[in-house]
C-alpha cells in the first residue's frame, strides 16, 4: 500500500491525487475511484439521502487512533433513515464494525474526518422511491475544519428550515442546502461562517454547526426544538460541562441581539470541534480571543475524544487495540 500524507487540508481536493486506497460500498471494500453512483438514482435526481460526519483522533502517546462516538453516530443514522422513509441497513453494530475495518484497510495513523452516506439507488429513480439503499463509508485525512482559530459570523438573511418543512433535527442530504446557502453569503460578504436564525427570529444553529453563548456567566444554547440539528458534538459539550464543570447549561431561545452582548460565542460539531467566535456581524465577542470558558470547555473536549474526559461514557473507541 503506497504511504499516506500525515492530514489533508478540509478544503483541499482529493479526487486526483486520493489521500486513501479504498472506500467502502454495503460493507465491502472498494478502489477510491470506484465508489460511484449513477446520475438517475433517487438521490441525484431529488436528493433523497443521509449521513453522518465522524472524527477520530491519533494519539502519539498511546500510537492509537481513537474514534468518537460512533455508536452514537451510526444510531442517528437509523433514526435519519427512519425519519425519511429510506430502506436502509438497522444494525448499528455493524455499521459501526464497517467504518472501523475501513480505517484499518487503509491503515490511516492521522487525525480523521470519516463519512456514512446512505443513498436511494434504484434506477431512473421516482421521488418516492424507498430503496434500495445503498451505503458508501469514507474516512479520509483531516485536521483543522476552518483553518483557523476563531471565526467572524455573520447572520444569515436565509432562514434556518423549520419542522414544518423539513426535519432539521437529522443530517439529510437536502437539508445542507439551507447552510450551503448561508455559507456562501457569508463569505460573500467577507465572513468566515454564518448563524441562522428561525422563522421567528431566534438563533438556531450555524451552516452545519451547533452553537452555544455565555451571557452575564450563563452558558446558554437553543433547545432542540428551535429548528437544530441534535448534534452529537452540542451533547458532548452538554455533557462536560455538567459533569466536569458543574454548570447548569441553559436550553432556552436566544435572540439575535443577545450575541451582541455576550460575554463568549463558541460553535461545535463534529467537523467544526469546538471553535471560538470572535465577532458577531462585525461586533466583537469579548477581547476576540476564546474566553475562560471556551477555553476550559475545549481542553475537556480535546482530553474526551481521546478518551482522558468523561471516560466513563466510552465514547473514544480504539481503532487498532487488540
Amino acid at each position: 500500500m503506497s504511504s499516506l500524507p500525515e492530514t489533508i487540508n478540509a478544503t483541499s481536493p482529493v479526487a486526483a491525487n486520493p489521500p486513501v486506497t479504498y472506500l467502502m460500498r454495503d460493507g465491502e471494500l472498494v478502489e477510491y475511484a470506484d465508489a460511484n453512483l449513477h446520475v438517475l438514482s433517487t438521490t441525484l435526481k431529488y436528493g433523497v439521502g443521509v449521513f453522518e460526519g465522524f472524527r477520530a483522533y491519533w494519539s502519539e502517546d498511546d500510537n492509537e487512533l481513537y474514534a468518537f462516538r460512533v455508536a452514537d453516530h451510526m444510531r442517528r443514522l437509523v433514526d435519519s433513515m427512519r425519519v425519511v422513509e429510506i430502506d436502509g441497513p438497522q444494525d448499528i453494530e455493524m455499521l459501526s464494525e464497517q467504518l472501523l475495518s475501513l480505517v484499518r484497510a487503509n491503515n490511516l495513523r492521522s487525525n480523521l474526518h470519516m463519512r456514512a452516506q446512505v443513498f436511494v439507488d434504484s434506477s431512473d429513480g421516482k421521488p418516492d422511491d424507498t430503496g434500495p439503499a445503498t451505503v458508501f463509508m469514507a474516512a479520509i485525512p483531516m485536521n483543522n475544519y476552518f483553518g483557523a482559530s476563531g471565526l467572524d459570523v455573520q447572520i444569515s438573511s436565509w432562514a434556518r428550515l423549520s419542522d414544518r418543512s423539513m426535519p432539521p433535527r437529522i443530517k439529510s442530504i437536502a437539508n445542507y442546502q439551507n447552510g450551503r446557502l448561508a455559507l456562501l453569503e457569508s463569505r460573500r460578504n467577507g465572513y468566515d461562517a454564518a448563524l441562522l436564525l428561525t422563522e421567528d427570529g431566534h438563533v438556531a444553529e450555524g451552516a452545519g454547526y451547533n452553537v452555544f453563548m455565555v451571557r452575564q456567566g450563563k452558558l446558554c444554547t437553543p433547545p432542540a426544538t428551535e429548528s437544530i440539528l441534535e448534534g452529537i458534538t452540542r451533547d458532548s459539550v452538554l455533557h462536560l460541562a455538567r459533569t466536569e464543570l458543574g454548570l447548569d447549561v441553559d436550553l432556552r431561545p436566544i435572540d439575535r441581539t443577545e450575541l451582541y452582548s455576550a460575554d463568549e460565542i463558541f460553535v461545535c460539531g463534529s467537523a467544526a470541534e469546538v471553535n471560538h467566535v470572535t465577532s458577531v456581524d462585525r461586533t466583537p465577542i469579548g477581547n476576540g480571543t476564546a474566553g475562560e470558558l471556551t477555553r476550559r470547555i475545549q481542553d475537556l473536549y480535546q482530553k474526551a475524544v481521546l478518551g482522558r474526559a468523561a471516560a466513563d461514557q466510552n465514547w473514544a473507541l480504539p481503532v487498532y487495540a487488540g
